[in-house]
């Protein structure tokens, strides 16, 4: 947390810009029913950026209202408004030149007072609870707009060491997957040759193999011969079996 001349500095919310237009964001100064004052930093030069909140932006009158306040400011001092934005899509925001953060604040809260009509006095005596716009709760951040994107512009004092530290972490985890992958094939068993094919039930026979004819067993019987005088031997074929 940093201060100037009482300005107090503190570190962006998660919902807060790192940036608007060509501003680089550097800390939140102020908040209330009516926008949110931030610290930046433009072309190198200090600034002071006021968005509207969330609630504010939704209601037309509060955006009429600020509209005209930095028009003012713009026609009654040209040079303190650096940059603005007031698109319908979006909160409107502008940034302005500060010499110091509390000039800036001062400058400010000068354009959120018409906002929530802070900057009027109340007629008669004042009774009661204190006027509170509608929206006085949803106080945070309006819708902004940031393109492009502002990676890998500086956004806060320890942005480079994080992206360092992340991008170590990065390759120290796909080394360690890369180590362990190469391990596990490693240390993996070499595959085993299986058994061969079976014979089949009945192999068509090949040119070279002797035919069924020739390969079957054969006996013989006595039977009579007619050239000699002692019983013939006579040779019976007997069929493979198949």
């Amino acid at each position: 947390m940093d201060s100037q001349h009482g300005a107090r500095v503190t570190s962006l919310a998660r919902r807060d810009p790192p940036a608007l237009g060509s501003v680089t964001l550097t800390g939140r100064l102020e908040s209330d029913d009516a926008g949110v004052v931030y610290a930046g930093e433009h072309d190198g030069q200090q600034v002071v950026v006021v968005l509207l909140g969330e609630g504010a932006e939704t209601d037309s009158y509060g955006r009429r209202r600020f509209q005209e306040a930095f028009q003012e400011l713009d026609a009654g001092n040209g040079e303190a408004i650096v940059e603005f934005d007031d698109d319908v899509d979006i909160a409107p925001w502008v940034a302005v030149r500060a010499g110091s953060l509390e000039d800036g604040l001062e400058l400010a809260r000068g354009l959120l007072a018409p906002v929530t009509l802070a900057h009027l006095e109340p007629v008669g005596e004042v009774r009661g609870p204190d006027f509170r716009p509608h929206w006085f709760r949803r106080d945070g951040a309006g819708r902004w707009r940031l393109w492009p994107l502002p990676w890998p512009q500086r956004l806060t004092a320890g942005a480079w060491w994080t992206w360092v530290a992340a991008f170590a972490l990065i390759l120290a985890i796909a080394a360690v997957a890369l180590w362990i992958a190469i391990k596990i094939f490693e240390d993996s068993p070499a595959p085993q040759p299986g058994p061969g094919p079976g014979p089949g039930p009945n192999p068509p026979p090949s040119s070279s193999s002797p035919s069924p004819s020739t390969t079957g067993p054969t006996t013989t019987t006595p039977g009579p011969s007619p050239d000699s005088t002692g019983p013939t031997i006579t040779t019976l074929r007997i069929p493979p079996i198949v």
